[in-house]
């Protein structure tokens, strides 16, 4: 079973104040070795998500009583990462021009003009839900889809679309590193859709994303394998138990 990332800090506060664990590595060991009745899931969900946070491998040995930390490749440490997402589906947008220091070049883009632009793109043809994020200062916006099969097919049909023009994930991160500055991406900015293709970021959210979500939608979010989903659906229908 998968733990929240609010649930692996509490872990860790909890450990903290062992000090039989002076160290993560110990702290993981441990969770991978416990036995305790009833507590075998939490303690690997617990090993799995410092795991992926920390770009271990995640794969549990089948043949020996201990366990080392085996450093992933970066590009497999990501792919690890990216496998944990938010369900219900979520795509969290940035509006870049927010974190501008110069309050005149800040523009705002109301949730109703994120949904109209995502719908004119054809992106949004079902329900959603559209709400601000943390901060609640139209900087950050969620687009929740429905928890189907087709609700996760939309979702990553919209990140595909941001990586596509550079306004995914990575460029987001790139351009608030650049010394918290944004007002490359601000005066470009126009009216209509130009100005919101200039202006929002955004990408399918994963584990690290939750502390972007307003209070409802973190409280009812769980962390699934995108790559189980996938399998499920795959999966063929057995018919008269064949």
């Amino acid at each position: 079973m998968l733990l929240l990332l609010v649930q692996l800090f509490l872990y860790l506060c909890f450990y903290s104040y062992s000090k039989e664990f002076i160290d993560t590595q110990r702290l993981v060991n441990h969770a991978f070795m416990s036995h305790k009745v009833g507590l075998r899931a939490q303690h690997l969900g617990l090993h799995k998500a410092v795991c992926v946070l920390l770009g271990w491998d995640t794969t549990l040995p089948l043949d020996t009583v201990t366990w080392a930390p085996q450093v992933l490749p970066e590009a497999e440490a990501v792919a690890q990462k990216e496998d944990l997402i938010l369900w219900p589906p979520i795509v969290v947008i940035h509006n870049i021009s927010m974190s501008n220091n110069i309050p005149q070049e800040q523009k705002v883009i109301p949730m109703e003009g994120v949904l109209a632009y995502l719908r004119g793109k054809g992106f949004i043809t079902g329900r959603v839900n559209v709400s601000l994020g943390r901060p609640a200062d139209q900087s950050v916006m969620v687009v929740k889809f429905l928890g189907t099969f087709p609700g996760l097919a939309n979702t990553e049909k919209l990140h595909k679309y941001f990586s596509e023009i550079k306004r995914g994930r990575v460029d987001f991160q790139r351009i608030i590193s650049n010394d918290g500055k944004s007002s490359s991406g601000t005066k470009k900015g126009k009216e209509g859709n130009k100005m919101e293709e200039q202006l929002l970021y955004g990408y399918m959210a994963i584990s690290e994303d939750l502390d972007k979500l307003d209070f409802n939608n973190r409280k009812w979010s769980v962390i699934k394998s995108r790559k189980e989903i996938q399998e499920l659906a795959n999966d063929p229908v057995k018919v008269d138990g064949r």
